[in-house]
């Protein structure tokens, strides 16, 4: 019970101080209307991203008397708390259990220094990777593909949890046909829920194509451009000092970085660093390798054969 009040202690003060942040320094900004997004009237990719989006009509819906803004903010509040309880139990994966509190900590430190300007969708994007890592490690392929569809409503960015799915059961695993039927599954889920969103929000707008504006900001880098890189680097750097520790399968989950890089290169902006959110559990779970102790075994555990058999029978996030 005290174990249980302690994480919970800790849990809301983590989210809270991250939530105040957000509420004090961030803003809303004229490319990111949260009005029009919450009307259903802005365009794709991020007129798409719609499940906090629903959170916060809920929210207004139930209390008619609060302005949209504040309904904004509920609705991230809820995205932070998934975010933090995720990221502790991913994090419990690589440390022992009492520990697991050290990744909700680096979680505040490496997320806030990214709170810029109101989106629905950013503490969502750490909380579906969290948890959908925390069952892929953990073998509940069944709650892993909840997660990625219901993900997949919140940013289309969940496609890359496909190449990752793929590197963690590399090479043996990919012997196995049962893991390219999951493959397959992964593709379905994804492919149907944008499907889904175009018919239900139809639109003829495409994204931007952003690859010449950020070759040009990488060959022409401003004092400005490369100090917000400085606290994500030095936190790279420490995540690399655990690489040697990091049990396989967490090494291989590193192909998340590249994956992001061309994304980002292509339709994101470079400056902004929030760009690489989804890759804050890797991370995190890298850097909790370098704390001495034994790295739990389950963890170790490479390719087990019965791999989404008992995935039924557990909760989405049980342990």
């Amino acid at each position: 019970m005290r174990r249980r009040v302690f994480y919970l202690l800790v849990l809301l003060g983590n989210s809270w101080a991250c939530f105040r942040i957000l509420k004090e320094y961030g803003y809303e900004g004229a490319w990111m209307p949260l009005q029009s997004i919450m009307n259903f009237s802005f365009p794709p990719p991020v007129g798409h991203r719609v499940l906090f989006v629903l959170l916060a009509d809920g929210i207004q819906a139930v209390f008619p008397s609060l302005g949209y803004l504040k309904c904004f903010l509920l609705s991230q509040l809820v995205a932070i708390l998934l975010a933090f309880e995720a990221i502790r139990r991913w994090g419990g994966l690589f440390v022992r259990e009492e520990l697991s509190i050290v990744a909700q900590l680096l979680l505040t430190v490496i997320l806030i220094p990214t709170l810029h300007y109101y989106d629905f969708y950013d503490f969502g994007v750490v909380f579906f990777f969290s948890a959908c890592l925390y069952c892929l490690f953990t073998d509940r392929f069944l709650p892993y593909l909840f997660l990625l569809a219901v993900g997949t409503f919140n940013h289309e960015i969940t496609l890359l949890l496909v190449p990752v799915f793929v590197a963690v059961h590399f090479p043996e695993g990919l012997t196995r046909p049962r893991i390219w039927y999951q493959v397959a599954l992964q593709l379905a889920a994804w492919v149907g829920v944008r499907a889904l969103m175009f018919w239900l929000l139809p639109s003829h707008a495409w994204p931007e194509l952003r690859l010449q504006a950020n070759i040009q900001e990488m060959l022409h880098p401003t004092p400005g451009l490369l100090s917000r890189y400085i606290a994500p680097g030095l936190w790279m750097g420490l995540a690399l000092l655990g690489y040697r520790r990091a049990p396989r399968r967490l090494r291989r989950a590193l192909i998340l970085l590249p994956l992001l890089a061309i994304t980002t290169f292509v339709y994101g902006h470079f400056h902004e660093i929030r760009q690489f959110d989804a890759l804050i559990p890797v991370i995190v779970a890298l850097i909790l390798c370098c704390v001495p102790g034994d790295i739990p075994p389950r963890s170790l555990q490479e390719n087990p054969p019965a791999i989404g058999a008992n995935s039924g029978n557990h909760g989405i996030m049980a342990g």
